[in-house]
């Protein structure tokens, strides 16, 4: 294997103990492979189970999962079959015999040590006990051939990783894919109390927090900005208008994230090379459940959840599932108040053996009173101004509300084979309305002068979005190798109409002493600028898994895209924009070579293609389209049963046009999408590696943690983004105690990163620790406690300059919850 150019850099004072924790963090890797080589003899082990009446195959995966152990599980012995809940202490053994109790299924030991299943002779009773005696058992009619029907769901599996990912359209595990995947499954979001995607995007491998786009913060992922356009929901775009900023989405809704670093053509074919980021929503479940949860939080912050569903009628081919939740809370910050409800519905209706359709709606809102959209300021010398983190800058009758309405509709088919074909529509109605009293401005440090209040804006903005997907998908021999195929073709449009209203003023404000009440509220003033927007894609894409040999996998694929934008002027029906790129192809390749049954070593190569027509330069001009390139290797590696995906990855993307931020000449490009011009840049690069580990890596032991090192330059040989660090690390870890302490699980997350900056404002390399720990009071509750920041340190979570200003991370804070599961 060629191995990648060692680097070695030099790590600033603040990042000495990131380093130091990565380096723990890859050794955990090594015990881990260790144990995969050994038989886990703790089948005697008695640990405690809580699993519902649900599908016999699912029980008998978590069940495995809990008990670290391997059942080998036939598909077609399980399928159509029921378990009743498993509730209790038990060894492994005797949950999984009480699993199969009813099923005319025995446990039977295997000659490798694992647990199989097999029919249980005729007159034994269907107790799953027959044959569980410890005797080697050879199982030639028990095929572990049918993981691709496994639930791909990670709710109730307990694990921090996933056996395969939907964000490709065709199922294929971490370590088959030639890209790198993160994946924060249900149970990590409920360990560390993760409510929005915003939560969870700040917790994944590589992801940094900007400040932009008045408020609407966005991240960035290898030195690019993650677009609306790359947030995908299960698996199709057109869903999503700013879901980490003004229209924040609840994860009370989510099975699971998957975030795919780089160029996002082995998933959506066109697009920019920071990231994909793939929503994968709850899905009706065959059992009957109730599960309820209740947290209180620091500053006042109150969050209710239910989650409930089962059978719709007798025979169990419709199935519907209802969660709502509903935040109520203040910041550490003064004045913020929101209030947000969320509601989601779905149904699942068999028509058929082999047809399924599935129709949902999601309502969801944020109200937030002493709204600010620029963070604090600096002195003009960059210099922190050193205000409490109570700060805010907001007028007290600012206001910000959003709102979604979302439907959406499945129709899945199954064909001969493991074919499958899949149609997916999403429709959705998103406003977000603004009140504003602005206030920012560098500060003389001589004088304290230079901040001023700007003035008022009213902003109303209405977004209509639609996303249609149809792809088949499925695997075929020919060659002497088992190959896989999906084609298909998706369209998305979003209509944006935007009315606003500015009154400029300027009013010299002291920070130290702010005034909350400096401007009366002013009355809803008559619109005075109107754009109305609309931009469509359409694209036709095709990709392969081409099975070249036993160990050598071959990927290729492509996308032709057909790209729209236009704009108006809403009062003079002037036409300010008007682009179209029509047959742009995007390809990639990827091999993936298999060194055995647990490690894999990839390349790939992916094209980027993305339009930039709604922005100008400061001459007027549209921009031209950004395109690019994106190569990245890697080794991945799947252990301990596959319950443990451990990856290393290097990427290297060049990128040519790609859109910058022009700030010599800020806010004077009006008409145009924006009031900001933007330039195109020559040549930007971007560089660095990942490292990265998620799973299982002992009994009752979960982490998920990466580390990044992160190198950009455009141009002029300066960093495209300043405001992401070169070093990033990201770990969240918890562990159930054994024995007799099995109720009590403990757990911390770290977030480090090294030094950041944009123009003279730096945000200091800093790390962040969270702790937690939860207590199962009885088969149906548990409690849990979070404390995050437990250090109390200052720090920044973004930083805008000198005039946009900077955003204090939160100081320590806990959060308690309790949890019902019925």
């Amino acid at each position: 294997m060629r191995r990648a150019t060692p680097f070695t850099p030099l790590p600033p004072r603040a990042l000495r103990p990131t380093v130091l924790a990565t380096a723990l963090l890859l050794a955990c890797a090594a015990p881990a492979v260790q144990a995969q080589a050994s038989t886990i003899s703790a089948d005697a082990e008695v640990r405690s189970f809580d699993i519902p009446a649900q599908p016999l195959g699912v029980t008998l995966a978590r069940i495995a999962t809990e008990g670290g152990q391997t059942i080998s599980i036939d598909a077609a012995l399980v399928r159509g079959r029921a378990s009743p809940a498993v509730q209790g202490r038990y060894t492994l053994q005797q949950a999984a015999q009480a699993a199969l109790v009813g099923s005319g299924l025995e446990l039977v030991r295997m000659a490798n040590g694992s647990w199989g299943l097999r029919a249980a002779p005729a007159g034994k009773p269907a107790s799953g006990a027959g044959t569980a005696s410890g005797s080697d058992v050879s199982l030639g009619e028990v095929r572990v051939t049918a993981q691709g029907e496994r639930s791909l769901a990670t709710e109730h599996t307990g694990s921090y990783t996933t056996h395969a990912l939907s964000i490709g359209k065709m199922p294929q595990s971490i370590r088959e894919t030639p890209q790198s995947v993160t994946v924060v499954t249900r149970q990590q979001m409920e360990d560390q109390h993760l409510v929005a995607v915003e939560d969870v995007i700040a917790q994944t491998t590589g992801t940094s927090k900007s400040q932009r786009n008045y408020g609407a913060h966005v991240y960035t992922m290898r030195g690019y900005e993650i677009p609306d356009s790359n947030y995908l929901l299960d698996g199709v775009g057109g869903a999503s208008y700013s879901p980490t900023g003004w229209v924040p989405m609840d994860t009370a809704i989510l099975d699971r994230v998957e975030v795919l670093r780089g160029a996002g053509a082995l998933v959506v074919g066109a697009g920019d090379p920071s990231g994909v980021v793939n929503m994968v929503r709850k899905r009706p479940r065959s059992e009957k459940h109730l599960e309820v949860a209740q947290s209180i939080g620091s500053w006042s912050n109150y969050r209710s959840e239910i989650d409930a569903g089962g059978p719709l009628n007798e025979a169990g081919t419709v199935r519907g599932r209802v969660v709502a939740a509903y935040t109520d809370r203040k910041y550490f910050y003064d004045l913020a108040h929101s209030k947000a409800p969320m509601l989601y519905g779905v149904i699942d209706a068999d028509l058929g053996d082999s047809t399924k359709l599935t129709v949902g709606y999601r309502h969801e809102q944020v109200g937030i009173d002493g709204y600010a959209i620029f963070g604090l300021p600096s002195y003009t010398t960059g210099a922190s101004l050193g205000l409490p983190r109570s700060t805010s800058l907001g007028q007290r009758w600012n206001r910000h509300d959003a709102k979604v309405d979302e439907v959406f509709a499945e129709l899945e088919k199954h064909f001969a084979g493991d074919w499958v074909g899949k149609l997916t529509l999403n429709r959705n109605k998103t406003t977000v309305t603004q009140k504003l009293g602005m206030a920012r401005g560098a500060v003389d440090p001589a004088t304290n002068l230079g901040a001023y209040f700007l003035g008022t804006e009213f902003t109303d903005r209405d977004i209509d979005a639609s996303g249609l997907d149809a792809h088949v998908s499925g695997s075929f021999q020919a060659w002497g190798g088992v190959h896989k195929l999906m084609f298909g073709t998706s369209w998305k449009q979003q209509d944006v109409f935007t009315q606003s209203f500015t009154a400029g003023q300027r009013i010299p404000i002291d920070l130290f002493h702010f005034n909350h009440d400096l401007i009366p509220e002013p009355a809803t003033p008559v619109y005075d600028f109107g754009l109305k927007e609309r931009s469509s894609l359409l694209g036709i894409y095709a990709s392969a898994r081409l099975q070249l040999a036993d160990p050598l996998h071959l990927h290729l694929g492509g996308r032709f895209n057909w790209f729209k934008f236009r704009s108006n002027d809403h009062f003079t029906g002037a036409l300010t924009n008007d682009y179209r790129q029509s047959g742009q192809f995007t390809p990639y390749a990827g091999l993936v070579y298999d060194l055995g049954p647990q490690w894999s070593v990839y390349a790939s190569y992916t094209s980027t293609f993305e339009p930039q027509s709604q922005y100008a330069n400061f001459e007027g001009q549209q921009l031209k389209p950004a395109i690019g390139a994106n190569y990245e290797a890697g080794i991945k590696g799947e252990l301990m049963d596959s319950r443990l995906n451990v990856a290393l990855s290097v990427f290297n993307i060049k990128k040519r046009n790609v859109a910058v931020y022009d700030r010599d000449h800020e806010g004077l490009c009006p008409g145009i999408t924006t009031n900001d011009c933007y330039r195109n840049a020559s040549l930007l690069r971007s560089k660095g590696f990942d490292a990265e580990i998620g799973g299982r890596i002992a009994r009752g032991w979960d982490v998920a943690a990466g580390y990044t090192y992160l190198s950009t330059r455009n141009a002029e040989g300066q960093s495209l983004a300043s405001d992401a660090p070169r070093h990033l690390l990201r770990l969240s870890t918890s562990y159930t105690l054994p024995d007799a302490w099995s109720d009590w699980k403990i757990g911390a997350s770290l977030a480090a990163q090294s030094n950041a900056y944009v123009d003279t404002v730096q945000n200091p390399g800093h790390a962040v620790l969270d702790l937690r720990a939860a207590y199962r009071i009885n088969r149906q509750w548990t409690a849990s406690l979070n404390i995050a920041n437990v250090t109390d340190r200052v720090y920044w979570t973004a930083i805008g300059g000198t005039r946009n200003g900077s955003y204090y991370g939160a100081p320590r804070n806990a959060t308690l919850t309790l949890r019902g599961t019925f």
